[in-house]
């Protein structure tokens, strides 16, 4: 039912970035899928996946905290014009991998 060429591509992308230490890449990478996919989950945004998904507790839980934490943290190095002194991202504070794992087990599952 669903084509997911793109996702793949952004996957494949996101592993090349972190592997290269692009923190900025991956926060926009990460949003990029926190974005697309919610049509798999017959939502139309990934907020309305993470607060109306009928699934397990902890997956609604992993998905509350992924919204959470990816748009604060990706939103303060993404939308910020510069700035007479910078902070950039780190490995650590683009670690999205556990509640990402989650949601792209639950593609996998609803796709079957």
């Amino acid at each position: 039912k669903w084509d997911f060429a793109r996702l793949a591509q952004l996957c494949g992308e996101l592993n090349v970035a972190h592997e290269h230490d692009c923190f900025m890449a991956v926060a926009m990478l990460v949003r990029a899928i926190a974005d697309h996919v919610p049509p798999v989950f017959g939502c139309a945004s990934f907020p309305e996946v993470a607060n109306n998904y009928a699934d397990a507790a902890s997956f609604k839980k992993s998905m509350q905290n992924l919204n959470q934490s990816l748009r604060n943290i990706a939103d303060a190095h993404l939308h910020v014009q510069i700035r007479k002194s910078e902070s950039v991202p780190t490995a650590v504070q683009v670690n999205f991998s556990a509640d990402l794992d989650v949601l792209l087990a639950e593609v996998l599952r609803i796709a079957g």
